[in-house]
C-alpha cells in the first residue's frame, strides 16, 4: 500500500510503525506518564461507564515521580526501542486542575535526547485556548511533536450518553475543526471503541449495530484528524459495566467477528490517516470479557491476512462512500 504520505508497506494500511521509521528511522516507542491527578470527568461527573484507569497503568509508574517514571520507561523498553514519546496517558492531564503541572513536566521531558513528542489523553469538552497555544508554541520551539490523544468513542449521541461520556460529536467534531484551524503544530489521534452499548432493553444489554459503528468510522474520517485508535470493549473490574455486566444479559465481541469488522473499518478509514492501533488490551487481572484464545497479535495479523484475502487497502470505501455522497 502506498498512501497519501508515499509511504509504501505490505500491511494494507498506514500503521504507526510505518509512520515513525520513516520520520524517525528508528523503532519508536511510548512511555506512559501518570501525573497522578486522576480523570476530571470522572470527579464531576462520574467518568465513563467503561473505564477503570488501573487498568491501562503500567508497573512501572507506580509511586514514582515523572522524571524517574521516564527513566524507568526507557530502561523497560530499551531492548525493543531506540527512541520514546512521552505519553500522559492516565486521566485528563489538560484538564484545568491538572495542566499546569503536566505543562511544566512536559517542558521538562520534551527536551530528553530519546523523546521525540509528547502525547496526551485529551477531553474535546476540557480543552482550553491558553493550553492549546503553549503546547503548539512548544512544538515549534522544541521541534518535537505534540499528539492529543482525544476520545471519541462513539458518533452515536444516544451511545455517548449511555456510556456517560459527558459531550456529543457535534461537540467533539467542533474542537478538532477548531484545533486544526489555529493550532497547525498540533497532531490529532481519535480514539473508536467497538461494542459499546446503548440502552437497556428489559433485562438485555443492547449494542450498536456494525451500522453504527462504521457509521463512527466514516464519521471521523470526515473530521481533520491526523491518527486514529480502535479498540474493543472491554468489561474491567471496578468499572461501571461491570456492575451490570453482572445483572443484565451483556453480549460482547468475539474474537472472529472483530476480526471481520475490524477489516471493514479500515476500509472506511481516511488513506492518509495513521491506524495507532488495530485492537486494545487491557493489564493484568484486571479484564473481565471478553476473554479471547487468540493473542494480541495473532488477531492483528489475522486482521491484515483477512484484508488481502478481501482486496481491500485502508480508505477503498471511504473514497467510495465519498464519490457515492458528492
Amino acid at each position: 500500500m502506498q498512501n497519501k504520505n508515499n509511504i509504501k508497506n505490505d500491511k494494507n494500511y498506514y500503521s504507526f510503525s510505518d509512520y515513525v521509521k520513516n520520520k524517525f528511522q528508528a523503532k519508536v516507542g511510548k512511555i506512559s506518564i501518570d501525573t497522578n491527578f486522576g480523570c476530571a470527568h470522572k470527579i464531576n461527573e462520574g467518568g465513563c461507564r467503561f473505564c477503570n484507569l488501573n487498568s491501562y497503568k503500567p508497573p512501572y509508574i507506580a509511586k514514582e515521580d515523572i522524571n524517574n517514571q521516564w527513566i524507568n520507561g526507557v530502561k523497560n523498553y530499551r531492548g525493543r526501542y531506540q527512541k520514546f514519546y512521552a505519553y500522559f496517558q492516565l486521566g485528563t492531564p489538560l484538564s484545568s486542575l491538572a495542566s499546569k503541572e503536566s505543562l511544566k513536566y512536559a517542558d521538562n521531558l520534551v527536551h530528553f535526547d530519546d523523546c521525540v513528542g509528547l502525547m496526551f489523553g485529551a477531553r474535546s469538552d476540557m480543552l482550553e485556548d491558553d493550553v492549546l497555544k503553549k503546547l503548539n508554541d512548544l512544538s515549534e520551539s522544541s521541534g518535537k511533536e505534540i499528539w492529543l490523544e482525544m476520545g471519541l468513542q462513539s458518533s452515536n449521541d444516544e451511545t455517548s450518553k449511555f456510556i456517560n461520556r459527558g459531550h456529543n460529536y457535534n461537540s467533539f467534531a467542533e474542537m478538532v475543526n477548531h484545533i486544526k484551524n489555529n493550532y497547525n503544530n498540533i497532531i490529532i489521534c481519535t480514539h473508536i471503541i467497538f461494542g459499546l452499548p446503548k440502552k437497556i432493553n428489559n433485562n438485555s444489554i443492547e449494542l450498536e449495530s456494525r451500522d453504527d459503528m462504521m457509521k463512527t468510522v466514516k464519521d471521523a474520517s470526515s473530521l481533520k484528524i491526523d491518527a486514529v485508535k480502535f479498540h474493543q470493549l472491554d468489561i474491567v473490574k471496578d468499572s461501571y459495566f461491570e456492575s451490570i455486566y453482572k445483572k443484565y444479559d451483556f453480549p460482547v465481541l468475539d474474537e472472529d467477528f472483530y476480526i471481520e469488522l475490524m477489516t471493514d473499518a479500515v476500509s472506511f478509514t481516511r488513506s492518509d490517516i495513521i491506524i495507532s492501533r488495530l485492537m486494545g488490551d487491557s493489564l493484568g487481572d484486571s479484564l473481565i470479557a471478553p476473554k479471547w484464545k487468540k493473542s494480541k497479535s495473532e488477531i492483528i495479523n489475522l486482521i491484515t491476512k483477512k484484508m488481502k484475502e478481501k482486496n481491500i487497502v485502508q480508505g477503498i470505501n471511504f473514497m467510495h462512500n465519498t464519490f457515492l455522497s458528492s
